[in-house]
């Protein structure tokens, strides 16, 4: 666990490196503004996404209310995602059922609801264990679908 707060603080470090020098196109910029007019400490990342990394996205991230955002943009401003944290006892009772009955030995670390561009929701549980950190993915039922590991080693 401590090896995973470790590679966090350092990702962190990295993220807020990079925004000094991010280039943020002015579609992506005055969407959010329409958007998420009334934040204003939001941290600009870019990234390759998709299948074979060739998806060029702009994320932002940010905290409104007591939630954690992240909203990832195409470069031509369109939203594909925005992720909300949720906290974990707000979990359908199929999904924790799900998680106890598969990893009993792993600690429940963050969830999220993710909604994308066609409107579908998804919630993505973090699980970790001393050696490693998944993303447990559930459809808004509460149906497992699939696992995304972070590293197979942390």
């Amino acid at each position: 666990m401590k090896k995973l707060f470790i590679l966090l603080f350092l990702g962190t470090i990295l993220s807020v490196h990079s925004q000094e020098k991010l280039n943020l196109p002015i579609i992506v910029s005055e969407n959010f503004q329409k958007q998420f007019s009334e934040v204003k400490n939001v941290g600009w990342s870019m990234f390759y996404r998709g299948k074979y990394n060739n998806d060029l996205r702009y994320e932002a991230e940010f905290l409104r209310g007591n939630s954690k955002y992240l909203v990832s943009y195409t470069k031509d401003g369109f939203v594909k995602a925005i992720q909300k944290s949720m906290p974990i006892g707000m979990l359908s009772e199929a999904i924790q059922v799900y998680i106890k009955e598969n990893y009993p030995t792993f600690n429940t670390a963050e969830a999220s609801v993710i909604v994308n561009a066609e409107e579908k929701s998804y919630y993505n549980v973090a699980i970790a264990s001393e050696e490693n950190y998944f993303i447990l993915v559930f459809n808004k039922e509460g149906t497992f679908l699939r696992l995304t590991s972070l590293g197979d080693r942390i």
